[in-house]
């Protein structure tokens, strides 16, 4: 048994461990609040539209943490509410569509790397952001599928998002095209998008600890940021179940446009 002195001294020890851990993992008040608003914003659009978690709470959250921080919280975020997410996604997605997007991200990705690995972040980013706009024009043309893409269409499409994912870590924008042009119903694309996005953040989360990015201050800040985006994810999901299938493909199509103005200035940004 413990004597009082012992006992006493290992009592101290804890609570400096605990207070030396609260000052290097919990946020300040000004960024606690900065990272929720940042949170609540991108959860708000992905609970609308089945995307664009990421794409939107990065660079918010960059604004005012190193990207070593924006990155891995966003994709921790993603990962824990895709997985929250996907008993009733699953229920209603398109399968058949989902395993050859899958098996063409899967191939794509590392091509992608491998391609990123020839040209810089930035120029990749403008490429995507340009791509990107076509396909905004496009779809905001009117551009529809008459019938579901075959599957070497849908293996391509999952090659260019792994592609897109490898260079810039941004595959959301082949997928988002697809299942919006796609004769697809708002319920299924929407849930089809989320089960992808849940895959690519399983990868990313994976990458993510290989290469050491994840520690205490990450799960801190992730912890923090979870009820803030399940009430966000609760909103927009509210909004999309009362909403229409005009209004889901305009929202969409918009915060595709939004995605690739950002991409674009970015790499303009550490271009010039």
């Amino acid at each position: 048994m413990l004597s009082r002195p012992t006992l006493t001294m290992a009592l101290q020890e804890l609570a400096v461990a605990v207070h030396d851990i609260a000052a290097t993992s919990l946020p300040s008040p000004a960024l606690g609040l900065a990272a929720a608003l940042s949170i609540f914003a991108a959860a708000l659009v992905r609970g609308f539209t089945g995307f664009g978690f990421a794409l939107t709470a990065v660079p918010l959250l960059g604004l005012f943490m190193p990207p070593t921080q924006s990155v891995p919280v966003a994709v921790c975020l993603q990962l824990l509410i895709g997985l929250g997410d996907l008993p009733r996604a699953s229920r209603v997605c398109d399968w058949s569509s989902l395993r050859w997007l899958t098996l063409g991200g899967l191939i794509g990705s590392p091509t992608g790397v491998l391609v990123l690995s020839l040209v810089s972040a930035s120029v990749a980013r403008v490429v995507i952001a340009l791509i990107t706009v076509g396909a905004v024009v496009l779809l905001n043309a009117g551009f529809r599928l008459a019938a579901a893409p075959a599957r070497w269409i849908t293996a391509l499409v999952g090659l260019a998002a792994g592609l897109f994912n490898g260079l810039a870590g941004m595959p959301g924008p082949p997928v988002i095209v697809y299942y919006n042009a796609g004769a697809f119903d708002r319920v299924a694309a929407r849930a089809s998008m989320m089960v992808f996005f849940l895959v690519s953040s399983i990868v990313a989360t994976a990458s993510l600890a290989w290469f050491d990015l994840l520690d205490l201050h990450i799960a801190v800040l992730t912890a923090l940021g979870v009820p803030v985006m399940l009430v966000g994810t609760w909103l927009g999901d509210l909004g999309f179940h009362r909403g229409s299938d005009t209004l889901h493909r305009r929202v969409s199509i918009a915060s595709l446009a939004v995605v690739a103005l950002g991409s674009a200035l970015k790499g303009l940004s550490d271009l010039l």
